[in-house]
C-alpha cells in the first residue's frame, strides 16, 4: 500500500502529464489535426512537427495562398515526373493546400509528410512550401516506380507507408485508407481495382 505521499505525488505526475499531451494535442488541433484531446498516439511525431513549424517560423510568417501552392505542386510534380492533377489531389486530399497543416499523426505541410519521410527525403524545413512539394512529388514518384504505375497501390502506400501495401495480389485496404484513394481517383476507380 503506498503512503499518501506517494498517492499525491503519483496524482501530480499523471496531471503533469496528462496537461503536456492536452497542450500538444491542442497545438494539433490549431493547425488543422484532429487529434482527440488527450491521444497519446504519435506524441513524438506530433511534437517534431511543431517544433519543425516553431523552427520554419523563425524564418517564414505568412502561409502560403492556395493558389501559389497549387504552382508550386504542378511545378514540382512536372519535374519530378508525376501527373501534376495527381500531386495536386494528394495535396488536395493531404492539407487542403495548406502549408502550415499538422495531422493528427504529426504528418507536415502541404503534402503531410511524416517527420521520418521528410528527414529520409532530405528536407530540411518540411514547412516550406518548396522543399516540401518538391520531397512529396518524388515520395510519389518512387511509390509510383515501386507499384509500377499502380495509382491505387501508390496512394494507398502514400497513406498507409509502403511496407503496408504489396507489391502483387489481393489488395485489402482499411476502410480510412480505401476513403482516401477513393477521393482522389474516385471511387469507381477504386472498385474497379479491388
Amino acid at each position: 500500500m503506498r503512503s499518501p505521499r506517494v498517492r499525491l505525488v503519483v496524482r501530480r505526475v499523471a496531471l503533469a502529464v496528462a496537461s503536456a499531451v492536452l497542450i500538444i494535442n491542442c497545438a494539433v488541433r490549431g493547425m488543422g489535426g484532429d487529434p482527440h484531446w488527450l491521444s497519446p498516439l504519435h506524441l513524438r511525431d506530433k511534437v517534431s512537427a511543431l517544433a519543425s513549424l516553431a523552427w520554419h517560423f523563425t524564418g517564414h510568417d505568412v502561409e502560403c495562398e492556395p493558389d501559389a501552392a497549387a504552382l508550386l505542386i504542378e511545378q514540382s510534380a512536372r519535374r519530378n515526373g508525376v501527373p501534376p492533377q495527381l500531386a495536386l489531389a494528394v495535396a488536395r486530399t493531404e492539407s487542403s493546400l495548406r502549408a502550415h497543416a499538422i495531422s493528427r499523426t504529426g504528418a507536415m505541410g502541404l503534402m503531410q509528410l511524416m517527420p521520418g519521410t521528410a528527414a529520409w527525403l532530405g528536407v530540411g524545413d518540411a514547412f516550406d512550401p518548396t522543399q516540401n512539394t518538391d520531397a512529396g512529388t518524388r515520395y510519389l514518384a518512387q511509390l509510383l516506380k515501386r507499384y509500377r504505375g499502380d495509382r491505387v497501390r501508390a496512394l494507398a502506400a502514400y497513406n498507409l507507408g509502403p511496407g503496408r501495401v504489396p507489391a502483387r495480389g489481393a489488395l485489402a485496404l482499411p476502410a480510412e485508407t480505401r476513403a482516401y484513394v477513393g477521393k482522389i481517383l474516385g471511387a469507381r476507380v477504386l472498385a474497379a481495382s479491388m
